[in-house]
């Protein structure tokens, strides 16, 4: 939370989703808004709502398919991974050499 500072951010879905994006992306998947409703775990109303907060913070950036004008993609901003590998590497060991490489978690 104070990597954040966005309160109960890891109480909720939107944990989820950050971790979900940043996987995704260094196994260089694109995600759909669906799909990371979907990782979420929760209704989807719910992940559409942490969506647009995790936008309206700057964690993420929605981009439209060219190929197929119903789909929406999103993504991290590189804010949105500066934190979330800051939040890992604080909270967590994980790999010193930064996020480019595979996080291991110490459970």
């Amino acid at each position: 939370d104070e990597i954040f500072d966005i309160p109960g951010l890891f109480g909720d879905p939107a944990w989820d989703m950050l971790l979900d994006l940043l996987t995704n992306e260094d196994r260089l998947h694109r995600v759909s808004v669906s799909s990371a409703c979907i990782a979420a775990c929760v209704p989807q109303t719910t992940a559409l709502r942490w969506l647009s907060t995790l936008e309206d913070y700057g964690l993420i950036e929605r981009i439209k398919d060219l190929a197929d004008g119903r789909r929406t993609f999103v993504k991290l901003t590189r804010t949105g991974r500066n934190m979330v590998c800051e939040a890992l590497r604080a909270g967590v060991h994980a790999n010193p050499t930064g996020c480019n490489a595979p996080i291991v978690l110490s459970i």
